[in-house]
């Protein structure tokens, strides 16, 4: 699905995916689960791009549904991967992943264990970093929002005052609502790294999971706020 020129959402594999298509190169922002190469690469192919075009692999979060099409994604591509400082041992295999808590935890332990494969993180990003993509708009900024893992970052080019979130939040029937807590490493954490989002001008918002917000976004995301602080008075 194409959301302006440049970006375009990856349909059926899970969590949003999307391509970035830039002059010099591709990048792919968050992968999807453990299969889903398939899907990016040929829609990759449908838009010109050879999979040698794809630059790097830039992720949110260590969360299957997020790094699990990663592994095959390098393989084809040779792209390199940008990961969160905090889930960078999860992802390479070098510390326990996390997962839901309850029973969902038992089902994602025995998918971890049989379909999630290691992956090498060649670039560790950090809040205040800035990022080669959109270079030439100033560069897409690294946003720390942990709480939903304990290293999960944010993407945000202001630019075009456009916020790749993640799973700071989720975005259904216009309403942008928290990360339910079962999902969370942290959620007190979490709600204060969505809050943190309000300081950002943000027009457009693409989540991890739910309807991408084409206008508005920071409306959507104060509202969000203030529903979780009068909640929790």
């Amino acid at each position: 699905m194409e959301l302006t020129p440049d970006i375009h959402l990856v349909d059926g594999v899970t969590c949003n995916v999307y391509l970035i298509l830039e002059p010099d190169g591709v990048t792919i922002l968050d992968s999807g689960l453990p299969g889903a190469h398939t899907r990016i690469l040929a829609l990759l192919q449908s838009l010109g791009h050879a999979s040698g075009d794809v630059r790097r692999i830039v992720l949110t979060h260590q969360h299957i549904d997020h790094v699990g099409g990663a592994p095959a994604l390098v393989k084809a591509t040779g792209a390199e991967i940008y990961a969160p400082v905090g889930d960078t041992p999860a992802i390479e295999g070098k510390a326990k992943r996390e997962r839901p808590r309850g029973p969902l935890g038992l089902a994602f332990a025995v998918m971890i264990a049989l379909q999630l494969r290691p992956t090498t993180v060649n670039h560790q990003v950090a809040g205040g970093e800035t990022l080669p993509v959109f270079a030439s708009e100033g560069g897409l900024q690294v946003v720390a929002t942990p709480g939903h893992t304990v290293g999960h970052v944010s993407y945000y080019l202001p630019a075009r005052r456009l916020l790749f979130a993640g799973d700071a939040y989720r975005h259904a029937d216009g309403k942008v609502t928290p990360s339910p807590k079962m999902f969370n490493h942290d959620t007190p954490q979490a709600m204060r790294s969505l809050a943190s989002l309000c300081a950002l001008d943000v027009e457009m918002s693409l989540p991890g999971h739910g309807a991408p917000i084409l206008h508005d976004a920071n409306r959507l995301i104060a509202e969000a706020v203030a529903s979780v602080a009068s909640v929790a008075r």
